[in-house]
């Protein structure tokens, strides 16, 4: 059924305008692996909303090139569409990570009118464990202050799918009957309540 959905999605009208696409855009001063961005914008005009998509994959996996017909959707809408890249566990922290979400979205606000964008309206989206980092650099302010933003800098934020708005409580549900899912969180979160409720 999905494949199905997709197929005539792409055949629809609305994905006749084909984007501009600039790939592997590194977005950290000094770049680390998986510190990059692609962008698809549309082939005119400018002062267009701008949208920033953040992966899932549990924290651990995922790629920004996942994005099925996403791009031609949002930019066959008038859209610019950001997929980011971002260093993954074990290689960094949940802290890291969203400290790499910040810096994307201040590479965009600063880049935007290269590719026809309105830096002054940027949604952040995020699926799964793109959602959870989404909700956090759009409600924890400190990351966006450490890039010099604020949360004003921020239109809308749309997290698609995620269990750990609350990884506190998240982890005390699961434990008793999915250990194994209740480690997993902690390995991510941090076995402290304190912990878990700094990055929720």
């Amino acid at each position: 059924m999905k494949t199905i959905l997709a197929l005539l999605l792409i055949a629809s009208p609305i994905f006749a305008v084909e984007p501009r696409v600039a790939r592997d855009r590194t977005y950290a001063k000094e770049a680390k692996e998986r510190q990059t961005l692609d962008v698809y914008a549309p082939a005119e005009g400018e002062n267009h909303p701008v949208v920033i998509w953040i992966h899932g994959g549990g924290w651990r996996k995922g790629d920004k090139a996942g994005v099925q017909v996403k791009p031609q959707a949002f930019v066959a809408k008038g859209f610019v569409f950001v997929s980011i890249n971002y260093r993954l566990i074990p290689q960094a922290t949940l802290r890291e990570m969203t400290g790499d979400v910040a810096q994307a979205i201040r590479w965009v606000h600063d880049h935007a009118k290269d590719y026809g964008g309105d830096p002054s309206t940027v949604f952040v989206m995020g699926h799964s464990a793109g959602a959870h980092l989404a909700a956090l650099v759009c409600t924890d302010e400190r990351y966006l202050q450490s890039q010099g933003l604020a949360l004003s800098n921020i239109r809308g934020c749309v997290p698609l799918d995620t269990a750990v708005y609350d990884a506190a409580t998240q982890i005390a549900s699961v434990e008793p009957i999915q250990p194994a899912r209740a480690a997993s969180y902690k390995e991510t979160f941090g076995d402290s309540v304190e912990s878990q409720r700094a990055l929720s």
